[in-house]
C-alpha cells in the first residue's frame, strides 16, 4: 500500500481513538471471549489454496477443499490467518464450515515474476473488526521483500483491543543468507507498522497483538543462527509460544525428500499470557503445513 494510503488509514484509527470517549458499538466477541476473556487464534498455511499447486486441475481443487473443509471442522478457534489462499472469494471457501465466521481482509498481491498466480494472506472471525487491510512491503534498499501482511484490530471490549497481523515471510529456495535479510527488511518494515498501530490504538484501551503465520525460520533452529528476524520481535516485546516446547512436539512442516522437519509457521504475542499452543495434526492432503493453534488470556 502506498505510503499516503497509510496514511489516511493512520489517520482515520487515530480519529477513533480520540472518539473513545463516544465508542462505536463493542465488536461482536466470540462466546469464549464474552466468559473468560480467551482468544484461540489458528494460522495455516494452505499450499495455493485450492489445488496444492499452480494451475491445479478441477480434481485437485475439490479435493484439497474437501480435506480442509475435514480438517477445519475439528478446530474451534476465534480467528485465523491464512496463508498460500488465492484470494478473497478462495479464502471464504475454505472458512465455510466455520460458524459464525467471515473473512475481515485478504491481501490482493501481485503475481511474483513468471507467475500467473498470487499466494494471498487473509484474516478471517467470528469478530467484527475495527478495521482491516493489507499491505504489500515496500521496496528496503536493494531489497523488495515478497508478498506481506494482513492486519485487523478488534474491539473485545470497551477497554480491551486486539490486533492481529498473519505473515507469510520470504521462503528458504533462495540463497539462505539472502532469504535471511529479506526476511529481516519485512520484520523491519512490520516493526514499524507496529509502533504506529499502538500509537492509534492505545488510547482505546489495553492492547493485545498477536503476530502469526508462515515465517519460513524459526528462533532456535541453527540453520538460521545469524537470523534477527524472530530476534527482532522479540526484542520488542514479544513471545514466542513454542517456547519451552520441543521440537518434536512443534513441527509443522513434516520432513519430504528434499528438506528436513521444521517448525516454520510461528505465532508470537504481546499483551496477553499463553494458556496452550499446539499444531493440529491435519491430513496431508490439505496441506504440506499444518496449523499452529494458541490459547491466549487477555490482561
Amino acid at each position: 500500500m502506498p505510503l499516503r494510503l497509510f496514511a489516511n488509514l493512520l489517520s482515520v484509527a487515530l480519529l477513533a481513538s480520540s472518539l473513545f470517549g463516544q465508542p462505536a458499538p463493542p465488536a461482536g466477541p466470540s462466546p469464549s471471549a464474552n466468559s473468560s476473556t480467551t482468544i484461540t487464534a489458528t494460522f495455516w498455511n494452505i499450499q495455493w489454496f485450492p489445488g496444492r499447486r499452480p494451475n491445479a486441475s478441477r480434481a485437485e481443487e475439490d479435493r484439497q477443499i474437501r480435506s480442509v473443509h475435514r480438517d477445519f471442522a475439528q478446530l474451534t478457534p476465534d480467528l485465523i490467518g491464512l496463508e498460500e489462499v488465492r484470494d478473497f472469494a478462495h479464502a471464504s471457501l475454505a472458512i465455510q464450515p466455520l460458524p459464525g465466521f467471515k473473512v475481515d481482509v485478504c491481501s490482493n498481491f501481485p503475481p511474483r515474476e513468471g507467475q500467473k498466480e498470487a499466494q494471498q494472506v487473509a484474516i478471517a472471525s467470528r469478530l467484527q473488526p475495527l478495521s482491516a487491510w493489507a499491505e504489500a512491503w515496500e521496496p528496503g534498499g536493494a531489497i523488495t521483500p515478497p508478498r506481506g501482511f494482513a492486519f485487523a484490530a478488534y474491539q473485545l471490549s470497551p477497554k480491551q483491543i486486539l490486533l492481529v497481523y498473519a505473515l507469510h515471510l520470504k521462503s528458504n529456495r533462495g540463497e539462505i543468507h539472502e532469504d535471511m535479510r529479506i526476511r529481516e527488511e519485512s520484520m523491519r518494515q512490520l516493526l514499524s507498522h507496529l509502533k504506529a498501530m499502538k500509537t492509534a490504538y492505545e488510547k482505546m484501551g489495553a492492547l493485545t497483538c498477536i503476530v502469526g503465520g508462515d515465517f519460513n525460520t524459526a528462533p532456535d533452529d541453527p540453520r538460521f543462527a545469524e537470523e534477527k528476524t524472530a530476534r527482532n520481535l522479540l526484542a520488542d516485546g514479544f513471545n514466542w509460544a513454542w517456547q519451552g516446547i520441543p521440537l518434536s512436539s512443534r513441527i509443522t512442516l513434516p520432513p519430504d525428500e528434499r528438506y528436513p522437519a521444521a517448525c516454520f509457521d510461528q505465532i508470537f504475542f504481546r499483551g496477553a499470557t499463553l494458556a496452550k499452543a499446539w499444531v493440529a495434526n491435519t491430513s496431508p492432503q490439505s496441506s504440506d503445513h499444518r496449523p499452529v493453534n494458541a490459547v491466549f488470556n487477555l490482561r
